[in-house]
């Protein structure tokens, strides 16, 4: 939505200072693809837009009695690689809709919506802050900053 922005030249004091402790803790790679969406971009999103491609990470879901329920993203699992063919460190992209079942879990390729990245559970504070900023202050004067240490 809003990548490979940077860091704004104008950015508040709180947000500059963390900037430098992480360069100076760890190197100008301390952190990465750091960027900004205003109050006015949020607003016009199409949350129900899919992603360009299925995730990286393969849906899990576990077999209950009521079905099957998700159960979060597959990081590597030796069960799931011996039953795709998989090498030990091998990463493929799957079509949208591979499944395998291995045991009581299934692995799914999914293509995920925004909403989908950007769960209303745990962004619904931060959309309700910028909404009562921008009220006193306008829609294109208030922003989130952001920036990821993985």
């Amino acid at each position: 939505m809003a990548a490979y922005r940077g860091l704004p030249a104008d950015v508040s004091g709180s947000a500059s200072v963390w900037s430098a402790r992480l360069t100076e803790w760890y190197g100008v790679n301390g952190f990465h693809d750091t960027t900004w969406i205003t109050w006015a971009e949020v607003k016009a999103v199409d949350w129900d837009e899919p992603a360009e491609k299925p995730d990286s990470r393969l849906h899990q879901y576990r077999r209950t009695p009521d079905g099957l329920r998700f159960s979060g993203k597959s990081g590597w699992s030796r069960e799931f690689a011996e039953a795709a063919g998989l090498r030990a460190g091998e990463v493929r992209e799957w079509p949208e809709g591979s499944e395998w079942l291995v045991g009581d879990t299934l692995y799914r390729s999914v293509t995920i919506r925004r909403r989908d990245a950007v769960p209303e559970i745990e962004w619904q504070p931060v959309w309700d802050a910028m909404e009562a900023l921008a009220a006193q202050h306008g829609d294109d004067n208030v922003r989130l900053v952001v920036w990821f240490d993985s």
